[in-house]
Parts: structure tokens; sequence; C-alpha cells
């Protein structure tokens, strides 16, 4: 087996580990992953559109409308009619959406200090380096 394979396979490996142990800490706040996604996107982007949504998480505007459902049904999301034109909704998250994301917060730095916990800073500079560097060769082959 080539250096590449193993290193990438562990690359993966990482990856996954750190979704599982984000995953298993946000599931203690009672929304699910996409509707935890929608709501971390929504806080840093206040009163966007489903639309402008879909286009930055890269999924369709089906599976938004179908999340935010769930969220607005939960009390974590309102949805209103867009001054510059009524047929558009924007959303708007709400002081129990808000929560969330703060709990959100504090976990995603928990995990992410622990993950990073025996590396010095000059070497997570350098990590961090190097997965921009793999992101970027990956962006040019698609």
């Amino acid at each position: 087996m080539n250096h590449y394979h193993e290193v990438m396979k562990n690359f993966r490996m990482a990856d996954s580990t750190l979704r599982r142990a984000i995953e298993k800490y946000v599931a203690r706040t009672g929304v699910y992953r996409s509707q935890h996604q929608m709501l971390m996107n929504l806080g840093k982007h206040p009163d966007c559109s489903q639309m402008e949504l879909a286009q930055r998480l890269e999924i369709t505007p089906a599976a938004v409308a179908t999340t935010i459902k769930k969220l607005e049904k939960g009390g974590y999301v309102t949805r209103l009619v867009s001054e510059q034109d009524n047929r558009v909704n924007k959303l708007a998250v709400t002081e129990k959406g808000e929560r969330i994301i703060a709990q959100s917060i504090q976990i995603f730095g928990e995990v992410e200090q622990k993950a990073l916990q025996d590396f010095s800073p000059e070497e997570v500079l350098q990590f961090n380096d190097f997965v921009q560097r793999i992101r970027k060769n990956l962006e040019e082959i698609l």
C-alpha cells in the first residue's frame, strides 16, 4: 500500500471521527445534524432566504424547505416576508435557536480543543496549511 493511500485513509477516518464526536455532543441539544448546520449558517447570515441558504450549504431548495419546516415547528426559526419581494421568505433565528447556536459554538470549541490537544501552536498552523493545500488540490479536479 502506498503512503498516499494510507495518509488519505487516515484523513478520512479522522474526519469521520470528528463528525461522530460532534454529532454525539450536538445530539444533547435536541437538534439533528442537518438542522444544526442550517441554524449555525443562519446565525452567521441572518435574514437570508431559503434559496440563499440552499446555495450556501450546497444542497437542494427542497432539502432546505424540509429542514426549515422542522426547525420552524420546533420554534428555532421563523419565516418573515421580505419587504422587497413578498414572494420571498426571509429566515430568522428565534431566541430558542440562538440558545442552540450558543451551545453548539461551545461544543465545537471543546471538540476542536480535544482533537488538537497534543499539538503545539506551530503544528496546528502547519496542519491548517496542509489541509488547505489538500482542499485546493482537490478543487482543481472538480
